[in-house]
């Protein structure tokens, strides 16, 4: 009985090192942005480093660009927003999910690095490989995706519905399981947001060496840049 509870107790603590592990950061935010690790709110500064389950808020006229670790995926939270993150590593791959619970944010993906990448609403998966999009969720509950380059899959968790989204067109998945494609509008996308968009590839980095633990208890240096 000692030894199974010996090893019942190593599994949860080998859970609890994997879990501690960081899977994103934040490369900068700007006007009022919270973060908040298991329903508390945590202080930070650009380059703080995000695990599993953090959650991100942004107040009107602010926002906030994160990226996750392996460099496969960088996203920018719009105004008035929630956004929770996860990932999950599968050997070398960061299997990373941006679950969308209020607002918009701008996704930006790596193809040249492994590991699957989607953006969940609480109805549908978009699920991407090397791609620029946006992401929606209206006060009806509607899901847009807004694809600027690359292709989307848009699915319907509920109805198993599903479309791919080509650059220039705009899907739109509702609460009953429907999927359309249309063509994108001028005003789909805010000046305001577009000029975000660009101002994330312009602003000028910094990169600093931070010290992890990875799952076999080896200490490790990773640098970033934010």
């Amino acid at each position: 009985m000692k030894q199974i509870i010996l090893v019942c107790l190593i599994l949860m603590l080998v859970g609890v090192l994997a879990a501690a592990e960081p899977i994103a950061y934040l490369i900068q935010g700007k006007g009022s942005v919270s973060i908040s690790r298991d329903k508390k709110a945590v202080k930070f500064k650009n380059g703080e480093l995000l695990y599993n389950n953090d959650e991100i808020k942004t107040a009107g006229e602010s926002f906030a660009a994160i990226k996750y670790m392996d460099g496969g995926a960088a996203i920018k939270i719009f105004p008035n927003s929630v956004v929770k993150l996860t990932a999950i590593k599968q050997g070398k791959q960061l299997n990373k999910s941006t679950s969308l619970q209020l607002g918009s944010l701008y996704s930006k993906v790596n193809n040249k690095i492994k590991g699957n990448y989607q953006v969940e609403t609480p109805t549908t998966v978009a699920s991407v490989k090397g791609t620029g999009f946006i992401t929606k969720l209206s006060a009806s509950r509607q899901t847009i995706v807004i694809v600027m380059e690359g292709e989307v899959l848009l699915q319907h968790k509920e109805s198993g519905k599903s479309k791919s989204v080509a650059p220039g067109s705009t899907g739109i998945s509702d609460a009953q399981g429907n999927i359309e494609i249309e063509k994108t509008k001028i005003n789909d996308v805010s000046e305001t947001e577009m000029n975000e968009i660009e101002s994330t590839n312009q602003e000028a980095q910094k990169t600093m060496k931070i010290q992890v633990t990875d799952d076999n208890g080896n200490i490790k240096y990773i640098e970033i840049t934010y």
